[in-house]
């Protein structure tokens, strides 16, 4: 398959696997939770995380290629993109200036999800970087009703680099992957000193 790929492509496939991973290994996520994906550059494609594997898991050559209309171009056999992939989509359809997504489920940022909080943001860092965190609402995984959810939450923040999602996690917006898994990245760590400074007693 990857011979058959552009040049685009195939460095696509391969930061994809490459975040991914670092996203399990850095304790974003866990089982075969989560999905991220990434635009090809100057093109209306697609790559994302396939349904079912875990982010530990995924290889170049098993990211499945979609158009920003969902249509599946290239996908190996039994493999199917994440169930997630509709609000990526939304995401990439209503900010031409982000080129990656992570969704994961960190524990700390999913706790103040859970809360239906928006993100303290208590270091200088989160507040440069991040600005404002809101939460949308709950909705089943992969419905159109959490694309809504998300498409919404997107269009009343327009420049949002990242919303926790109630009982479901957190998405980030990047430039690149790379930008988008430290977006994340940041998040968690901003969850963790918020929950932290909260329990501590002066």
């Amino acid at each position: 398959m990857m011979n058959q790929d552009s040049d685009a492509v195939n460095r696509s496939r391969k930061e994809l696997s490459q975040y991914s991973k670092k996203s399990f290994q850095r304790g974003l996520v866990s089982g075969t939770g989560g999905n991220l994906s990434v635009r090809i550059p100057g093109e209306d494609r697609v790559l994302i995380t396939p349904s079912g594997i875990s982010l530990d898991d995924v290889t170049p050559e098993i990211n499945i290629l979609v158009t920003l209309e969902g249509k599946i171009l290239s996908a190996p056999p039994g493999l199917k993109p994440s169930k997630e992939t509709s609000f990526h989509l939304a995401a990439y359809q209503l900010r031409p200036d982000i080129h990656a997504l992570a969704h994961v489920h960190p524990p700390y940022a999913t706790a103040y999800a859970n809360k239906n909080l928006s993100l303290p943001l208590v270091t200088v860092s989160a507040r440069a970087n991040l600005k404002h965190v809101a939460c949308v609402e709950c909705a089943i995984p992969g419905s159109s009703e959490l694309r809504e959810l998300v498409r919404t939450g997107l269009e009343a923040n327009p420049e949002a680099r990242a919303i926790l999602m109630k009982e479901h996690g957190i998405l980030t917006l990047g430039k690149d992957l790379m930008e988008a898994f430290y977006l994340a990245d940041l998040v968690e760590d901003s969850a963790k000193i918020a929950f932290i400074e909260a329990n501590i007693k002066a």
